[in-house]
């Protein structure tokens, strides 16, 4: 009975926060009179926290946790109003998205749309059959126009997506942590659940009509799944998995596909022979997977005139052909990237594209940009910061995994899993600063969830390598500073060419250093070992 009043108590007080963070919003929302929204705005953020207390409880979650969870959310619906505020004043006169208060192009037409199918007599699902240009899916477009039909049908209030995104932010972090906590320990879940809750490129695309907010919570929620099943809880990890997948199917097929074989793969790979497989949980994921299969073929040939019916020539056009226009984009919209493809090979000039893509949103320059105006460039800065801060666990990963857990081990895997998608979403996307990071932000749980074991794992080992991975990400932003201070600001710099030759230079003297560094090292610790007197 004791313990009946307090989880009453809890859900009192998590529902009473909702209210307060939905009449805090209708509040400062630039939309219409202050407080008019209040009730679509508290209902909406009483049933958000009232998810979230569920799921918080649900995994397992400490009260450390619900910090994240709180920072997450605030973090995202304060970044939307400032958005919504301050773009019209602060952001690029000609462009019309910021204009209306809206920071992506893609959140602004799809979220125009959603409120015109919102005012139409005719049912909701029609964004599924008769899709718009700004969603060809139509997942998003229909959430949108729910959440607008049924909240506030007379005014148009962007900030509900918004409420909408952040309370999925939540519930990312909270999967997460039970994704780490379970596959790791605890430490790194709470190391993975605050990435996820600050990372900027989340922060920024939660505090948007984006969907791909959405993506990264259903992934998190289905590595949850992955590992409950896993962990010797067949039934409802496949359960967790088949329900976030069906959501999915919704929002982005090919998506949903690419989760899917992340997870069906991860099964043959890592859990295999460990316990007896729940084979029509498993059949039905496989049956998912080639629905989302389909339904990606059928979008594709909606928006692709003269597609091959073919699924695998379908997927191959899309990323050969898609690859080299944005190859061509790239080249015709910098003036060093032209550059530098007149000075190399053809056949690099795809491979360099990649390359660049790997370190988009690049943190030097947008530290460097003098051409931005201060808002724009101040998201950029935060964007490119975050990626740097991230970049040295992603690169000593794969080192510490394969010797420190082994290549059957799920740090391998996930390893794997991210580094095939950054290299495969910078290769098809030439490198672009703004669709290549969004598409590598998808995968946000599994990249925290490694940063989470490289940052213990270095720590329990006394690995100096994570250190060095930061030096030489650290080395590489100086070097590329001073070049892009000399573009803008016109300092004394080296040239293009000798930055990078410098760079080279530095990488293989250090990288050399260090390994003839620990070889002496172990040398000397193994001769103190051997003339140790025997007790």
């Amino acid at each position: 009975m004791e313990r009946h009043k307090d989880r009453l108590k809890s859900l009192t007080r998590w529902i009473g926060v909702g209210v307060a963070m939905g009449l805090l919003v209708a509040l400062l929302d630039p939309t219409g009179k202050p407080f008019s929204g209040w009730l679509a705005y508290t209902f909406l953020g009483a049933v958000g926290v009232l998810a979230l207390w569920g799921a918080w409880r649900w995994i397992g979650g400490p009260n450390a946790l619900v910090a994240a969870v709180a920072v997450a959310v605030i973090l995202r619906l304060f970044v939307g109003l400032g958005l919504r505020a301050g773009l019209p004043a602060l952001g690029y006169p000609d462009s019309e998205p910021h204009q209306a208060g809206y920071f992506y192009l893609d959140a602004y037409r799809r979220d125009l749309d959603a409120w015109r199918l919102a005012q139409l007599s005719v049912p909701l699902t029609d964004a599924f059959s008769d899709q718009a240009e700004s969603d060809q899916y139509g997942g998003l477009l229909f959430a949108s126009g729910l959440i607008y039909r049924t909240l506030s049908p007379s005014e148009h209030r962007p900030m509900l997506p918004v409420v909408m995104n952040a309370i999925v932010g939540g519930l990312a972090v909270l999967f997460t942590w039970g994704f780490v906590k379970l596959s790791f320990s605890s430490k790194p879940g709470m190391f993975a659940a605050w990435g996820v809750a600050v990372y900027p490129e989340a922060v920024l695309l939660g505090a948007s009509q984006m969907r791909e907010p959405l993506l990264i919570g259903l992934l998190a929620g289905m590595l949850y799944g992955y590992a409950r099943y896993r962990n010797g809880d067949g039934k409802i990890g496949i359960a967790i998995i088949i329900a976030a997948a069906g959501i999915s199917l919704a929002v982005s097929p090919p998506y949903a596909l690419l989760m899917l074989a992340v997870v069906l793969v991860g099964l043959v790979w890592e859990v295999q022979g460990r316990h007896k497989a729940q084979w029509v949980g498993v059949a039905l994921v496989v049956v998912l997977g080639l629905l989302a299969l389909s339904l990606t073929v059928g979008a594709w040939q909606k928006v692709t005139a003269g597609s091959s019916p073919n699924p695998l020539a379908l997927v191959g056009a899309w990323i050969s052909d898609g690859a080299r226009f944005e190859l061509f984009k790239l080249e015709r919209g910098s003036g060093w990237v032209q550059l530098l493809f007149d000075r190399t090979p053809e056949w690099a000039n795809i491979p360099m594209a990649t390359g660049n893509g790997l370190v988009q949103p690049f943190f030097p320059a947008t530290l460097m940009d003098s051409t931005s105006l201060p808002l724009p460039r101040a998201i950029g800065i935060a964007r490119g910061l975050g990626w740097f801060l991230l970049l040295p666990f992603l690169v000593y990963v794969p080192f510490a995994a394969l010797r420190g857990a082994g290549w059957r081990s799920l740090q391998t895997y996930l390893t794997l899993v991210v580094w095939i998608v950054m290299i495969g979403a910078s290769y098809r996307l030439a490198g672009d600063q703004w669709d290549n990071p969004r598409a590598r932000a998808v995968f946000l749980a599994p990249q925290m969830a490694l940063a989470g074991w490289a940052w213990y794992h270095a720590r329990e080992v006394k690995s100096p390598w994570l250190l060095r991975s930061g030096v030489l990400v650290g080395v590489a932003s100086l070097l590329f500073i001073q070049w892009y201070a000399g573009r803008y600001y016109q300092t004394p710099r080296l040239s293009l060419f000798k930055t990078v030759g410098v760079l080279a230079v530095f990488a293989v003297v250090f990288l050399v250093g260090a390994v003839v560094l620990d070889v002496v090292r172990a040398r000397r610790e193994a001769r103190l070992t051997t003339d140790a007197p025997e007790v």
